[in-house]
């Protein structure tokens, strides 16, 4: 890592809890008490994200390899839901932005994979020998 930017890092590390507290006073004075129900909300928005997220995970990249999908797609948009999930529990707007962002790279869709199409009677398996068979005993 460049040495100029690593001297950055504790300046960004102490600066994003300062500017998300003036960030929620400003919302404060604007609205009142109804910051603290956004508040709320948000929490209860990012759990919700969170455990629906890590609920998904495995039916969908399973959803996703059997139908041939790339499974590193369906890695890439299951960890920017749970970060945005993330964000959305730490409370202030800056990193509530930053979770809506994450939600749209992701292209946020519930996490849950569609169902497999196959037509009416179709063998799940095109391998399946079909046929009739009897028992002959020696």
């Amino acid at each position: 890592m460049n040495n100029s930017l690593a001297r950055f890092w504790p300046i960004i590390a102490l600066a994003f809890p300062v500017l998300e507290i003036i960030g929620i006073v400003r919302i404060w004075d604007a609205v009142g008490i109804w910051t603290l129900v956004w508040l709320l909300l948000d929490v209860a928005a990012g759990a919700a994200l969170i455990a629906l997220e890590r609920a998904a995970f495995m039916p969908v990249m399973a959803a996703t390899m059997m139908g041939g999908g790339n499974p590193f797609e369906a890695l890439k948009a299951s960890g920017l839901r749970f970060l945005a999930g993330v964000m959305l529990i730490f409370p202030g707007p800056i990193s509530d932005a930053i979770a809506l962002i994450l939600l749209v790279w992701a292209g946020f869709r519930p996490p849950v994979p569609e169902p497999i199409r196959r037509p009416r009677g179709a063998a799940a398996n095109d391998d399946v020998i079909e046929g009739d068979f009897r028992r002959v005993d020696d």
